[in-house]
């Protein structure tokens, strides 16, 4: 398994711990944290050995301190704290040794190696439309997948389509209503049937009531209700396609609830046998100790109809014939965190013991977004006003003199894009967040644009130094911003790992915030000072090794906004 620099000192660090205080390495590992700067790196607390050794927290840490010896780490206490620093030369050079080394796989690993990931997301409804509350789903699911590949993990990932339900019926009865024949296989007419449809059934029972009927016509395998189903079906995906081209994603599967209407007999059956089943108000529901308020789990409705959690508990069966994983996320909003629960806990009660291996990636939700209208928009509509918003500020900017680019649209489709994603991606997956249109556009700020300006910052100064240095001697970066930034670059793989390990991309796009912020720092120190100057007009050996400095941040942005999905442009 590939192991970094930054790990291996830690590693180092909490085997000496270990060896002097007798206990096993993997428990004072657990212990060891980040410092706070003003005392090194790596922090070890000496609160728990107290009782063990029988003295003062502060006098353990000293004695600690005087006895240990780690090559390229300088060892001190304060208070109760045994503080060890990277020393300073040597951690710089082996860091950009390090990343330029792996280029732009920097950060990847082979720690999942012939582990499997099933990653559940994006999942929008056939014959509806993209709506914007399926940006969170997609973009999250993506990113994570990119994650899991970059540490070895063989990935399936499966668009789960909503393929199966009254929403076909509705636009069944709606295209006898409203349906147009000349616009039948656009998805634009299939949104513009289904939405009036919608409206009318909530206002007309009726008109519902023919809905459903055509659902249970389908379930019931009717041919011509089937044959509508499937062009349906085809017309959607159509229309779904070049989105997911837009946003760079792919899917190694594209399955449906549509999938399972054929086994919901054979999963009832075995529930009922493992599990048990009772009727309910003319319902099918599964024979469970319910806590009190909690609705049940719901297997038929009383028309003989199909739900969500059958099909679910259907398709979790079918994922784990197919690629027994170690992991099976579904990259589901937090307000169905009760139907996983429900559904995992049904799958434990059938014996499977695979359920614990199943888990449910929840996110919050996005309030203030709304067109110039005022208006719920599609995600279509917000990435175009992405790009439309981008252009004014690429024009802007390019006038001024500040970003310069020859294709100003392309360049704000990537910035757009570039914007929305991390928009998202930088708030924690579980929180609420409120999406403003000037924040995330903003080229300073925590945003995705600020993100790839800093990239083409560090491309433009390596094209401006006459390219890539091909060695250099980093022990010459003897700058406090200099050593900061390259402790920074060596904490990225440290981020990509902890954010598989709780599936959490927030941990890399905040992480490349401190990369870009700390980048700014330093380059603009030449500003005032023309000895700190990252092109040093004077001494050519300082000048490669501070360009080398900037290729290992132009590395690590671009492998970080990789994994995230957003595009990293050379020039701005």
């Amino acid at each position: 398994m590939t192991q970094f620099l930054h790990d291996r000192l830690l590693e180092a660090f909490a085997s000496a711990l270990a060896a002097a205080v007798g206990q096993p390495v993997e428990t004072i590992r657990a212990q060891v944290k980040p410092a706070e700067p003003e005392h090194g790196d790596l922090a070890f607390p000496t609160f728990p050995l107290a009782k063990q050794l029988r003295s003062a927290p502060p006098k353990i840490a000293a004695d600690l301190a005087g006895r240990l010896s780690v090559p390229g780490l300088e060892i001190t206490a304060a208070g109760p704290y045994v503080n060890a620093r990277f020393e300073p030369r040597s951690f710089v050079s082996g860091v950009l040794s390090e990343v330029r080394g792996a280029g732009p796989g920097y950060g990847a690993t082979d720690a999942g190696r012939g582990k499997t990931v099933v990653i559940d997301y994006s999942s929008p409804n056939i014959a509806k439309p993209i709506g914007f509350h399926h940006l969170r789903t997609t973009l999250i699911g993506h990113a994570i997948a990119n994650l899991y590949r970059s540490q070895g993990w063989r990935v399936e990932g499966i668009n789960y389509l909503g393929d199966w339900g009254k929403q076909f019926g509705l636009v069944a009865v709606g295209l006898r209503e409203y349906g147009d024949p000349a616009r039948r296989g656009e998805m634009a007419h299939l949104v513009d049937v289904y939405v009036k449809a919608n409206a009318r059934a909530e206002q007309d029972p009726a008109f519902d009531a023919e809905a459903r009927a055509f659902f249970r016509k389908m379930e019931q395998g009717d041919p011509e209700a089937r044959a509508l189903w499937t062009e349906l079906r085809e017309t959607s995906l159509r229309g779904f396609l070049p989105m997911y081209e837009r946003l760079g994603i792919r899917f190694e599967h594209i399955d449906g609830e549509s999938l399972y209407e054929d086994r919901m007999d054979a999963v009832i059956e075995e529930i009922s046998r493992t599990v048990g089943v009772k009727e309910s108000d003319g319902a099918l529901i599964v024979d469970l100790p319910y806590a009190e308020g909690e609705p049940p789990v719901l297997l038929k409705k009383a028309d003989g109809s199909t739900l969500y959690a059958t099909r679910d508990l259907a398709a979790a069966e079918d994922r784990w014939g197919r690629f027994h994983f170690d992991r099976a996320l579904y990259v589901v909003a937090r307000d169905q965190s009760l139907h996983f629960a429900q559904v995992f806990r049904v799958l434990k009660a059938m014996g499977k013991p695979w359920a614990e291996r199943c888990i449910h990636v929840a996110f919050g939700r996005i309030m203030g977004m709304s067109t110039r209208a005022g208006k719920l928009v599609l995600l279509a509509d917000v990435l175009d006003e992405a790009r439309a918003r981008a252009l004014e500020k690429v024009r802007d900017s390019a006038s001024s003199g500040r970003i310069h680019t020859d294709d100003p649209e392309r360049l704000a489709e990537q910035v757009g894009l570039g914007a929305i994603i991390f928009g998202d991606l930088k708030n924690r997956r579980n929180t609420d967040y409120t999406f403003d249109w000037d924040e995330v556009l903003e080229f300073d700020g925590h945003t995705g644009p600020y993100l790839q300006y800093a990239h083409a910052r560090a491309c433009n100064l390596l094209k401006r130094g006459g390219g890539t240095p091909p060695t250099a001697d980093a022990t010459l970066l003897a700058l406090p911003e200099e050593q900061q930034l390259a402790r920074t670059l060596a904490r990225f793989p440290v981020q990509v790992r902890a954010a598989v390990e709780q599936d959490e991309p927030s941990f890399v796009a905040r992480h490349l915030i401190d990369v870009a912020v700390d980048f700014s720092r330093w380059y603009t120190l030449g500003n005032q000072d023309r000895e700190k100057r990252v092109l040093h007009e004077s001494d050519e050996a300082l000048r490669a090794a501070r360009l080398s400095l900037a290729d290992a941040v132009r590395i690590v942005l671009a492998s970080g906004l990789q994994l995230l999905g957003i595009a990293a442009p050379e020039s701005m």
